[in-house]
């Protein structure tokens, strides 16, 4: 592993920290203070409010967060609770709507949160529409073809939180990909131990034994960003070689190449060329398969970068798809968290994609994704139906989902007190070490 430290005071060592933060109340409640009303966060897709009239609810812990597009193509964002007696507003996830009317009284909001409209106004000592009974405005911005937003006063600009990953990540255009599959599981475990997960490479060798045959983990890149935001950049379209090298292109390796046209027994007895290949093949047919490759690098073209945005979103991508991987604090019981995995792909043109369907990556399930024609349903479970095999979030996610309850099972023992971390878990240190910055921060 190669540690990068781009903008920021070192690697501050939190190698060691006591249990509490991911079981206790008390942190949950100075976490709602210090980091969901103290950051940028990621709250959803801009394809979800492309048009004048297009709305989408964001739930994060106890608050509800509507984001619409008035009349006059602005977007906005609103605390998601009608003025009148507090009821929620909107009951939908997404939709499309003229204006919103709160189902209890009526009240009556246009897109850009006015207050236009109060049965029986008459009985009122003032009238609402003059009292500042609007809907409460909640800061908002867009990067890249995600909504952000801002609970706190004053936020600084969504391009300084985000410093560098920024710029290094505009070239993925992800405002470009197309929403392919959308879903939410309820995990039994703090929001935190996500993060984790999603933090280090350390557990990939024993949990998920099928990337050996994709990527190589032992050559990874970790950046490292003022923000608490990092990133690791993986090889792929090879294999770990600390598990040896194959005679023929393993399984994952023979779909990309297919994919892009190559044939797989070209390549026997020679493996660790396929990762080349991958890069030249896509460098060469960019253009008659309208794919954008040229904005990338070599290395960009085969290989699977994950970044974390601060504090609770991760962007696991290539230039063809991206996974947005979003654990959500449950509102009272940090026991508890839901878990979004959004996927989207990168359709070639349909000027010159001649019938091509998406290019395989390493991260690719059963084949490529079809063209969706509309959005697709929100999918919303437990992780017993994962264990169960009723649903999947891929071979990897769902790994990840069956242990992670046994993670936080563990940690309310008397016999474990405090998480102790290696080298390879920077990427946690460094998270948790800005956590702690902005909990001090706001005592």
């Amino acid at each position: 592993m190669t540690v990068t430290i781009i903008e920021t005071d070192g690697v501050r060592s939190h190698q060691s920290f006591n249990k509490a933060r991911y079981l206790s109340s008390d942190t949950m409640a100075a976490e709602s203070r210090a980091i969901w009303s103290n950051s940028w966060l990621m709250a959803g897709l801009i394809c979800d409010v492309q048009n004048p009239g297009d709305f989408f609810v964001f739930e994060v812990g106890s608050e509800q967060i509507l984001i619409s597009r008035d009349q006059q193509d602005q977007l906005h964002g609103f605390y998601n609770v009608c003025q009148h007696r507090g009821n929620l507003l909107v009951g939908a996830e997404h939709g499309h709507a003229t204006h919103f009317r709160c189902p209890y009284h009526a009240w009556t909001y246009d897109l850009d949160g006015t207050l236009k409209g109060v049965p029986l106004v008459d009985k009122f000592a003032e009238d609402p529409r003059c009292a500042d009974r609007n809907l409460k405005p909640v800061a908002l911005d867009v990067w890249n073809g995600f909504v952000f937003v801002h609970l706190g006063e004053q936020p600084e600009p969504l391009l300084t939180f985000l410093g560098p990953v920024a710029s290094i990540l505009e070239p993925y255009d992800f405002g470009g990909m197309t929403l392919v599959e959308d879903q939410t599981v309820h995990l039994d475990c703090n929001w935190k131990a996500v993060v984790d997960n999603f933090s280090e490479l350390y557990h990939v060798d024993y949990l998920h034994p099928q990337h050996k045959r994709m990527v190589d983990c032992h050559n990874d890149l970790v950046r490292l960003f003022e923000g608490g935001h990092t990133g690791v950049e993986v090889p792929g379209g090879t294999v770990n070689q600390k598990f040896g090298v194959p005679e023929i292109p393993t399984d994952i390796q023979s779909q990309q190449l297919k994919s892009l046209d190559l044939d797989p027994n070209d390549f026997n007895g020679r493996v660790l060329d396929v990762r080349g290949a991958i890069q030249a093949q896509k460098r060469q047919i960019g253009p008659e398969r309208g794919m954008p490759y040229e904005r990338f690098t070599m290395d960009q073209l085969s290989d699977v970068w994950q970044y974390n945005l601060f504090p609770n979103t991760v962007l696991s991508f290539t230039p063809e798809h991206c996974w947005i991987l979003r654990p959500r604090p449950h509102a009272t019981d940090p026991n508890q968290c839901e878990f979004d995995k959004i996927s989207l792909v990168r359709f070639p043109q349909a000027s010159a994609s001649d019938g091509h369907k998406a290019v395989l990556g390493p991260a690719s399930r059963d084949g490529a994704f079809d063209q969706p024609s509309e959005r697709p349903v929100r999918d919303v479970f437990g992780y017993q139906a994962v264990i169960l095999g009723e649903k999947t979030m891929t071979d990897t996610i769902d790994q990840d989902v069956e242990l992670l309850g046994q993670v936080q099972q563990g940690m309310q023992s008397k016999g474990f007190n405090t998480v102790f971390l290696n080298e390879d878990e920077v990427r946690i240190q460094h998270f948790h070490a800005e956590l702690d910055r902005k909990l001090l921060a706001s005592s």
